[in-house]
């Protein structure tokens, strides 16, 4: 089950946009999980879908955004990060695996502390999203369905 959230929240971190809803839609124990964990957190906005509730805000001036599952529970925070800012192993590999490949995004996702990375790459009309470890290792992401 947390794989499958993990694809579906990599999917949408990366881009691809959830439908949206309005403020009577957020239940109570998903805003107060938030509000308990990101007190400081300014320019909150979310989205509500069937898996899980995603609140996009600014914190520390940084973009940061929060998943939490229907019952409250956090699933993961994601910010992006400068492709640079990788493992430097993992930096060398795309750069010389994917060297006509474009990064487009690289964003960090962490789970109760469980760190990866996740870099979207480009070429023409084709993506690929690699997922890449705290340790360096590079793999291609393929979501479950």
């Amino acid at each position: 089950m947390k794989k499958l959230f993990l694809a579906v929240l990599v999917a949408a971190t990366l881009g691809t946009s959830a439908f949206a809803a309005d403020a009577n839609k957020v239940s109570y124990k998903v805003k107060m999980s938030f509000e308990s964990q990101f007190s400081d957190a300014k320019d909150i906005t979310w989205n509500v879908t069937e898996m899980y509730t995603r609140f996009t805000f600014t914190l520390n001036d940084e973009k940061v955004e929060a998943f939490y599952s229907p019952s409250g529970e956090s699933i993961g925070v994601s910010r992006a990060v400068e492709f640079k800012k990788l493992p430097l192993n993992a930096v060398q590999k795309i750069k010389k695996n994917y060297s006509d490949y474009t990064v487009k995004e690289t964003i960090e996702f962490d789970r109760d502390g469980d760190r990866e990375f996740f870099v979207s790459l480009t070429k023409g009309d084709t993506k690929k999203i690699l997922k890449v470890s705290v340790y360096g290792s590079v793999s291609l992401y393929t979501p479950e369905k």
